[in-house]
């Protein structure tokens, strides 16, 4: 072999082609000036081409440099003279590997010399689309395998056109401010993706190189960003992005909705009660009313209830595509920030809700409960109706203590509450915590530590009803979706109604609700044959047990067979779930910013139970869990109240440290 030392040697260091001159070998190893004057020492199976020098290795190094940096660039000069193209079409048919001075010779003619060869080199390696390197010599690609390659090509160059497009926006950013002009397209949204799924992320790799390149910062910052290009929100709900729900209806469900007519359910076979006062009970900012209730006092006690639902189902077209979409949705989610309706808000607000003074389609249950509340008899009838009064919680509230229509319902409700006491039911009420946010996007939390009246009245008549649609549904043979519940896992302990401590720790006793087509026991409420019919509007199965109740009541058969309805469950039951997993977190989040605006301020909270290295926690203001670590010298015991302060809170992250003071 011929010795290297005083050779010019070509090789690939990072992607390139380096010319160097050998001033020594030892055991295989090249020791190298280089032309960006950079000594070396290589292995001697990385070079590609080794010619004679024009120089000696003794002389200085500075004019070894100059004299591989004039080489470099004749032969750069000869290497843009190369048609690889050219040269491909001559030899693509060859299936073995071809020699570099093969190749030379086709394009520089017989007796290329060293120049020729590190030009051929030079351009095959830079062009490397027609060509592969294999151990020193190169192989044509098949005609199949150019095609393909120059379409991968095509694709990373749109991709690095992509890529430095986004780059050249994120530098033209002012430090503060909007943008100088729009994103590029697709450029938000892979942003997007990367803050909601984060490593997940369809695309997260693409992201990530691109947030890095661009110095963006972390998943808060690129958030940010997001926020001040007003791709977002300040306060997005990532939740709702990542399960695909939205506020918004496709245009065509909206055009759908509007072209409902909504007197479609004022058809003949209706029962005109018109003339019944007939009013609904909500809160201050409900805008969708599915029930409106009735009540006649008698002399003796009780009364005649009316508890009236809306007929969706008689204006709603069976598997229509805005019966498909609620049903998709499963249900009404109500956040504290945002509603995101089952069905469009010109339904749900207008045409099927029961608005004071307008004429509308509903099922009616009417019963006669005598003064123990006992349900003396009862029926249910497909019905018209114009709800005479609409009324707030707080204004019901007021009412009952002189109004004899709202004063006797709330003494009958109160009999059926306790009659369903002694048939086994159970009361374990908590605190509800109301979460709103105003428009400066403040945070204002109201805690109602027991049911006014008028909530125990909506709650109670809502029973009545559901029960009543299964125990009539039972006795027609009808197919049906009941609520079933098994008994707690353990017996309950007698206890102060107000300690919370008790009632939240024996509501863990609790078995959860299970939906079956066979009637059956539903344990916390002591009721049988019990069904959801009460809320067509806002939950889908209300509107599949409506379809089935209304059919009968109509003379018609029922829609919907037991393999149906099981099927119906199983697909918008977790579809349920989601939703209130959303509200939770929503609910949360919320909550967190509600604490990193008392910074230190001290709270009240409840020791629940010991966990592994830690104490549970609840913040009884708010009614939200949380943790401390165990600690030595630590005395803490259940049911414990103890004063904390919050060492931090991050809503974004959900991150949630508290101390005892």
């Amino acid at each position: 072999m011929t010795d290297p030392t005083g050779h010019l040697v070509e090789f690939i260091d990072k992607n390139r082609i380096v010319l160097g001159l050998v001033n020594s070998n030892k055991k295989g190893r090249l020791g190298l000036w280089t032309a960006q004057d950079r000594q070396e020492a290589l292995p001697q199976g990385r070079v590609l081409l080794m010619t004679p020098a024009a120089v000696s290795p003794d002389r200085p190094r500075a004019a070894q440099v100059e004299y591989m940096r004039k080489v470099e660039a004749r032969r750069e000069e000869l290497a843009a003279g190369v048609e690889v193209p050219d040269l491909w079409e001559l030899v693509h048919q060859e299936s073995e590997p071809l020699a570099l001075k093969d190749l030379a010779e086709l394009c520089f003619g017989q007796g290329a010399g060293g120049d020729q060869l590190s030009a051929t080199l030079r351009a095959l390696f830079n062009e490397r689309l027609h060509f592969r390197l294999v151990d020193g010599a190169f192989l044509p690609l098949t005609a199949e395998q150019l095609e393909n390659k120059l379409a991968q090509a095509q694709r990373e160059a749109a991709q690095q056109a992509v890529l430095d497009q986004a780059l050249a926006f994120f530098k033209s950013l002012p430090p503060q401010g909007p943008a100088p002009g729009p994103a590029p397209e697709g450029l938000l949204d892979l942003l997007s993706e990367l803050v909601i799924w984060e490593d997940e992320a369809p695309r997260a790799k693409k992201a990530k190189e691109l947030v890095a390149l661009a110095d963006l910062g972390g998943k808060r910052q690129v958030f940010n960003l997001l926020v001040r290009l007003g791709f977002y929100a300040p306060h997005e709900n990532l939740d709702l992005k990542r399960e695909g729900l939205s506020p918004e209806f496709a245009p065509q469900l909206l055009t759908q909705a509007r072209d409902l007519a909504p007197f479609a359910g004022l058809d003949g076979g209706r029962e005109d009660l018109d003339g019944l006062y007939t009013f609904t009970i909500d809160g201050q900012y409900t805008t969708d009313f599915d029930d409106a209730l009735s009540f006649e006092p008698d002399p003796q006690g009780g009364g005649t209830l009316g508890v009236h639902i809306t007929d969706a189902a008689a204006v709603l077209p069976l598997h229509s595509p805005l019966d498909q979409e609620a049903c998709g949705r499963g249900s009404s989610i109500y956040l504290p920030d945002a509603r995101i309706p089952m069905l469009p808000p010109r339904l749900s607000e207008d045409a099927l809700s029961l608005r004071e003074g307008e004429p509308r389609p509903a099922i009616s249950f009417l019963a006669r409960i005598d003064a123990q509340g006992q349900i003396v008899q009862y029926r249910l009838c497909r019905s018209r109706l114009r709800v005479s009064k609409r009324l707030t919680y707080d204004e019901a509230d007021q009412l009952i203590t002189h109004d004899p229509c709202l004063k006797g319902l709330y003494e009958t409700c109160l009999a059926l509450r306790q009659r369903r006491g002694q048939a086994g039911a159970y009361f374990l009420p908590l605190p509800e915590v109301l979460v709103g946010v105003d428009e400066q996007g403040e945070v204002w939390v109201r805690r109602l530590d027991r049911d006014g009246p008028a909530r125990e009245m909506v709650a109670e008549t809502a029973i009545v009803a559901n029960q009543l649609c299964g125990q009539y549904l039972a006795q027609e043979g009808v197919p049906a979706l009941y609520r079933l519940q098994a008994p707690p896992r353990e017996a309950f302990e007698e206890g102060d109604p107000s300690d919370l401590f008790l009632h939240f720790r024996q509501r863990r006793l609790l078995n959860r609700v299970d939906i079956s087509t066979s009637p059956g026991r539903h344990s916390s409420l002591g009721v049988d044959n019990y069904t959801h019919a009460t809320s067509p509007i806002r939950r889908y199965l209300d509107l599949v047990m409506q379809r089935q109740l209304g059919a009968v009541l109509a003379g018609q058969a029922p829609p919907f067979g037991e393999a149906e309805l099981k099927d119906y469950a199983m697909r918008v039951e977790p579809v349920v779930r989601k939703g209130m997993k959303i509200r939770q977190a929503r609910q949360r989040y919320w909550l967190t910013r509600w604490l990193e605006a008392r910074g230190s301020e001290p709270l009240e909270a409840l020791v629940m139970e010991h966990q592994v290295k830690r104490w549970q926690l609840l913040i009884t203001d708010i009614m939200l869990l949380t943790s401390i670590p165990v600690e030595a010298g630590q005395k803490l015991e259940p049911g414990q109240k103890v004063m904390i302060k919050v060492a931090k809170a991050d809503a974004f992250y959900d991150v949630l440290r508290v101390a005892l003071v």
